[in-house]
């Protein structure tokens, strides 16, 4: 469900991390080229020859160059390294001008237009994208039919007093919670079959607006539920429902229980 226009920027922080990248890099570079033979490397194939021969140029009006015979393979190969990295801090530096230009009109631009403004003229705007509260409200703005609870079902309750079905999933609710990750707990979603499901949990991504399937397995050493994991998780990949990409799953067995470590680690990971 789509409630803005346009999603947050992410761009931005991608071109800082690629900057930053990109200038290790350059920095790097330009390090090596110290201490390099003076000169460039020409290359000739000639024909029927079994192997290519490797020149060494000095001189620009010298176009053939010295010969570098195959006991002196080391400075064939630092020339094509100086040439090739010569090339490349050009085009590394043309790239980071143009990033910097890119971060300039990016960053905050069209979020601005909207927390900038006044409270009062804030109260008769739209924005394209909603603040992160704006977002979180309406994303939590559903309602829908629980799952029932059987009578003598063992009765757990997260601090927000909802009603889970395992200590493993108060560990869960509780941490999103504590982590402000806006939840549904077994929200019902729909499969490609048209067949209904209900996720232990479906949690956002508030930065990013994606949502996550949470599904938690407890009871991994038992043959028959293991089975039953296995068909289920077929099932989410018939439905470009992976893990790592917008499933996140937990499983213990009796014998190595979910940690609220393990569960702090994955919200790092996807959610945060």
């Amino acid at each position: 469900m789509n409630y803005e226009l346009l999603p947050p920027d992410t761009l931005t922080q991608h071109l800082k991390d690629h900057r930053l990248a990109l200038l290790n890099l350059l920095n790097l570079k330009i390090k090596s080229q110290k201490n390099l033979p003076q000169g460039h490397l020409r290359i000739e194939q000639k024909k029927g020859a079994r192997a290519p021969q490797f020149y060494h140029f000095t001189n620009p009006a010298d176009t053939h160059g010295t010969y570098i015979p195959a006991a002196n393979q080391i400075l064939a190969r630092r020339l094509a390294q100086k040439d090739y990295d010569t090339k490349l801090i050009k085009i590394l530096r043309q790239q980071l001008t143009l990033i910097e230009k890119l971060i300039v009109v990016t960053e905050n631009k069209i979020s601005g237009l909207y927390t900038k403004s006044c409270p009062a003229r804030q109260k008769l705007i739209t924005p394209v994208t909603l603040t992160d509260q704006q977002y979180i409200e309406e994303w939590q703005n559903i309602t829908w039919q629980p799952q029932p609870f059987a009578v003598d079902a063992p009765e757990f309750f997260t601090a927000r007093g909802e009603q889970v079905r395992s200590k493993s999933e108060v560990i869960i609710a509780d941490t999103l919670t504590r982590l402000n990750i806006p939840y549904r707990y077994e929200y019902p979603l729909e499969l490609k079959n048209g067949r209904i499901f209900h996720p232990d949990f479906l949690c956002l991504n508030i930065h990013t607006r994606q949502e996550f399937i949470w599904e938690h397995f407890g009871m991994m050493d038992l043959p028959e539920y293991a089975a039953k994991t296995v068909s289920k998780l077929k099932v989410f990949n018939e439905n470009k429902i992976y893990p790592g990409r917008n499933l996140i799953l937990t499983m213990e067995t009796a014998d190595v229980p979910l940690s609220s470590r393990q569960v702090e680690n994955l919200i790092k990971e996807f959610l945060k």
